[in-house]
């Protein structure tokens, strides 16, 4: 019997002795939890969320030309894009290229066709690429390739005269649309018309103005 209790009042320790323990780590991890959360903080200024990506096939081949082009002039003001969009399935690589040398472009750099004037082919009057990644032409490959459309383009200021520019830009592209039964689209892929043709025409005459007078 003795032993029995004497057994007992260990065990009545024991529980009571973890018990005691428990409430302490308990009240010191509760002192210690508000210092540690202050060293999480962070000493900096919260990094700022990237902006989203934009969608590959909404990256136009003209923007992507002009921000690796290893140029050591600046950026230019204004890029004018028109798009060339088949109206029956995909353009045939051979067919496409005898066109775009028939409006007397050539390919050049970046694997894509240019107007080249007073022979500067760093200096296109204005330029055609793929609308098939990567937007290059494959000259080794034409009988295969299929292209998803045009782009035709030119990038400000450049050299001459940015109203000359556009008009023979805007002529090339309908001598393509009769070559290769196209449609011309505006730089989104919206249906050109007269009306944006003038709208961007006169924005071409301000330019000038703005670049002969400040």
């Amino acid at each position: 019997m003795e032993l029995r209790w004497v057994l007992l009042g260990l065990g009545l320790l024991v529980i009571l002795g973890v018990y005691i323990w428990g409430a302490g780590i308990f009240r010191v991890r509760r002192k210690a939890a508000p210092e540690l959360t202050k060293r999480a903080e962070p000493s900096i200024e919260p990094e700022q969320p990237e902006p989203p990506k934009t969608p590959k096939n909404d990256k136009s081949f003209e923007t992507a030309v002009i921000e690796r082009k290893p140029s050591p002039r600046r950026l230019p003001d204004k890029v004018v894009a028109i798009r060339l969009v088949p109206r029956d399935g995909p353009l045939i690589g051979d067919k496409t290229v005898l066109a775009l040398r028939k409006c007397g472009l050539e390919h050049g750099q970046y694997g894509i066709f240019h107007k080249i004037v007073n022979g500067d082919a760093h200096n296109p009057m204005f330029s055609v690429a793929s609308l098939t990644e990567p937007g290059s032409f494959d000259l080794t490959r034409l009988a295969e390739s299929e292209i998803a459309g045009l782009s035709v383009f030119l990038a400000l200021p450049g050299e001459g005269d940015p109203v000359e520019r556009f008009d023979a830009m805007i002529e090339a592209a309908r001598s393509l649309v009769r070559e290769l039964d196209v449609d011309i689209c505006d730089e989104k892929g919206s249906s050109w018309s007269v009306q944006r043709e003038r709208f961007i025409r006169e924005e071409m005459i301000q330019y000038r103005h703005h670049l002969k007078h400040g």
